[in-house]
């Protein structure tokens, strides 16, 4: 989910310096991710703890676009202005893997993919011009919508390299939001089509990265 909230930027850099260090979160490929705590509560600690050993079981580094993490128990998990995930989460490795993933993805958004993003959208409205509300398994509005179609096929793409592929595609299936969306990535090749066509090929990482 992308969500623009101003209060986030303020809450994380005054956070970074005082729950985490580069030595802190640095494993041994080199991936460092710099982690504020929104409440500093035991499972936002927890949390922190599994976001670290997560970075050292599976290589995601091919797929990190921004290395600034909120931890936040009272959020939605989002992508922008800094990527904010929650804690339920926690005892969960492929619930937390795909979350991360998936909020990662959404910063393909911006430059310098956006053209490209924004034209996989406009053929995603060409093959399905109505889509279910949030309710009934869509996202916030219609374009939000469209724009999940991507990230989610994405995220099952890279999944897939993370994980083996029947676990990838279960992991997704039991997803209780963006029901809709999920079931299209999944089980409509289109998607995977007009994700191609455009460029987004994240298999091996984010293209032109």
């Amino acid at each position: 989910m992308r969500r623009a909230t101003a209060k986030f930027v303020f809450v994380l850099l005054y956070l970074v310096p005082a729950f985490a260090s580069a030595q802190d979160i640095q494993d041994t490929q080199t991936q460092v991710l710099w982690i504020g705590l929104a409440n500093g509560s035991e499972a936002e600690v927890t949390m922190a703890s599994e976001l670290r050993n997560l970075m050292r079981t599976h290589d995601v580094d091919p797929w990190i676009l921004t290395r600034k993490v909120l931890i936040d128990e009272k959020q939605i998990p989002h992508s922008h202005p800094v990527l904010t995930i929650h804690t339920r989460h926690v005892g969960r490795e492929l619930g937390l893997l795909s979350m991360f993933v998936h909020e990662q993805l959404h910063w393909l958004e911006d430059e310098p993919w956006v053209v490209d993003f924004q034209a996989a959208m406009a053929d995603f409205e060409k093959i399905y011009p109505t889509v279910p509300s949030s309710a009934d398994g869509g996202a916030r509005d219609k374009q939000s919508t469209y724009r999940h179609l991507l990230v989610c096929d994405m995220e099952l793409q890279a999944l897939t390299t993370l994980v083996d592929q029947a676990v990838a595609r279960k992991t997704l299936a039991k997803i209780t939001h963006y029901e809709w969306v999920y079931d299209k990535v999944l089980n409509d090749p289109r998607v995977r089509e007009i994700a191609l066509r455009h460029g987004f090929n994240v298999a091996r990482g984010v293209p032109g990265r």
